[in-house]
């Protein structure tokens, strides 16, 4: 398994969804429209895994690639995606009592863990491994 994840505009959606699962198996990545900051992280601002990061790019955001390694905070990674996609990123996870295929999002201090450290204190604590379900 690679150590990284380059991240490009060419690279759809669903396809780093499902990179960033393999390496981190106990997280998932879900990526909004910029209104979800807003409104929440409903469906309907859920960008459709078909398309290209390029392709729903906010007119405002600075443009390049992200690095993704285990090293790397969460709430780095999800300022990342601001900046340089313009588009809400959320780590996901789905402790024990969750159904597989539903999961929580990330918030407060758990933000501040690496991805590695997140993922390994997910499964520690007996956490199902992330499915994105529908």
């Amino acid at each position: 398994m690679a150590n990284e994840l380059s991240v490009t505009g060419q690279k759809k959606v669903g396809t780093l969804m499902n990179e960033f699962n393999k390496k981190f198996p106990y997280l998932g990545l879900r990526l909004y429209y910029p209104q979800a900051k807003e409104e929440g992280v409903y469906t309907p601002y859920r960008i459709p895994t078909d398309k290209t990061l390029a392709s729903v790019r906010a007119e405002n955001a600075t443009g390049g690639n992200i690095t993704i390694t285990g090293h790397k905070k969460i709430k780095t990674l999800e300022q990342e995606f601001e900046k340089i996609f313009g588009l809400y990123a959320q780590v996901c996870y789905c402790p024990k009592d969750c159904k597989p295929g539903s999961g929580y999002v990330t918030m407060g201090s758990n933000d501040d863990y690496t991805l590695n450290a997140f993922n390994e204190k997910c499964k520690q604590e007996g956490a199902n491994p992330y499915s994105y379900g529908q």
